[in-house]
């Protein structure tokens, strides 16, 4: 119900007019008559006021909202281990790229998907395997953080948020150089030069390499900074890797911030998930 539905509702149980409210406000019949057609919104202590003249009291109650989201695949999910989720989940996300007429399928989880008939996608492993052996400060974000978390929502690319001091920036590009990364819808021949120069001077980059697209992201919608966002992280162990990953509520900020179709979506589940993880 609206403000404006609120008001006049309540007005006509008591049976006073406009003119009358308004005088008891110490306002205007019109200023009365904009709020209960929705013409202006009041703030919650002009709406509380103006019900106190009708000897109404303004209540704030929060219900359990019905998302419509449903949990048996994230269920399932969440039955398998960490591994087994994030080669289920890329596996999964080829599937559906091809399925849609993409292309640029890699070698990743081949011996994966002679067990799942799914498909191929991204190689995790070499991503965060170059990150971990440079000793890069990075916090796993984006679809890849979703799998973690149980999310059922395929993804195309990792993408990762990373510290911006001078020795990070110096590790990062490191590790960019040994996964010959290129920029991802750039010319084959366009040079790249991944150096702490390059990457203070920006602060999101998209890439492509060998081993699918990889996203590094300086700069975070939704999120405070990168510290809070590395301290609320979980650490997970993938293939011998000790990986940070985002919380599920900062996923959360981020897919609202973003604010596309399919983020509101995954808000919807992301929050269910919250919720499932907090019960």
């Amino acid at each position: 119900m609206s403000p404006g539905k609120l008001l006049r509702e309540a007005r006509k149980r008591h049976g006073v007019s406009q003119k009358r409210l308004a005088i008891r406000a110490g306002t205007t019949q019109s200023a009365i008559s904009r709020i209960e057609r929705d013409r202006v919104s009041p703030t919650f202590e002009t709406l509380r006021a103006l019900l106190a003249l009708l000897d109404e009291e303004l209540a704030i109650a929060a219900e359990r909202r019905d998302s419509g989201v449903d949990l048996s695949l994230n269920e399932e999910s969440l039955q398998r281990s960490l591994s087994e989720r994030l080669q289920y989940g890329l596996a999964f996300a080829d599937m559906v790229r091809r399925n849609r007429g993409g292309e640029n399928p890699d070698a990743a989880t081949r011996e994966y998907m002679a067990k799942t008939d799914l498909g191929e996608g991204l190689e995790l492993h070499p991503l965060l395997g170059s990150l971990v052996r440079n000793v890069v400060d990075f916090v796993v974000v984006g679809g890849v953080a979703g799998w973690v978390h149980g999310s059922a929502y395929p993804t195309y690319d990792l993408d990762v948020a990373y510290a911006r001091d001078r020795l990070n920036l110096e590790r990062l590009a490191a590790a960019l150089t040994d996964l010959r990364a290129r920029w991802r819808g750039g010319p084959p021949d366009l040079p790249v030069r991944l150096d702490a120069a390059m990457l203070a001077s920006g602060a999101n980059f998209t890439f492509e390499t060998p081993f699918g697209h990889f996203d590094v992201i300086g700069e975070l919608s939704g999120v405070r900074d990168y510290e809070e966002l590395r301290r609320e992280a979980r650490i997970e162990s993938y293939d011998g890797l000790d990986i940070r990953v985002a919380s599920i509520d900062h996923l959360i900020a981020m897919k609202r911030a973003a604010g596309r179709t399919k983020d509101k979506l995954m808000v919807l589940e992301y929050v269910a998930i919250a919720n499932r993880q907090a019960s």
